[in-house]
C-alpha cells in the first residue's frame, strides 16, 4: 500500500506493508484493505512502518492527521 507523508515543506511517498499509529483511542495497525477512517495522531508519538522486505522503520512525529483508505494512507504532518 502507498503511504504519503505531507509536511509543511515537503511530500514523500513510499510503498509499505503496514503501519502502526498511536491515536487518543489507542494504537491502530493499518494493512491493505483496512476500513476507511480519519484519525488524529497523538502528539510526540511514534509511527512504526513495516516494509515489504519485513524490516521496520520507527518515526517520531510531532502530531498530525491520518487518512486511511483501503489501498493508501495519507499522513498530514503538523510539523517536520
Amino acid at each position: 500500500m502507498e503511504l504519503t507523508l505531507i509536511g509543511p515543506s515537503r511530500t514523500q511517498k513510499m510503498t509499505i506493508a503496514w503501519l502502526d499509529a498511536q491515536t487518543p483511542q489507542g494504537n491502530f495497525v493499518v494493512k491493505p484493505g483496512h476500513a476507511p477512517m480519519i484519525v488524529v495522531l497523538v502528539p510526540n508519538s511514534e509511527l512504526t512502518i513495516g516494509q515489504d522486505d519485513d524490516s521496520t522503520t520507527i518515526m517520531t512525529i510531532d502530531g498530525g492527521i491520518l487518512q486511511v483508505t483501503r489501498t493508501a494512507i495519507t499522513l498530514l504532518l503538523t510539523h517536520e
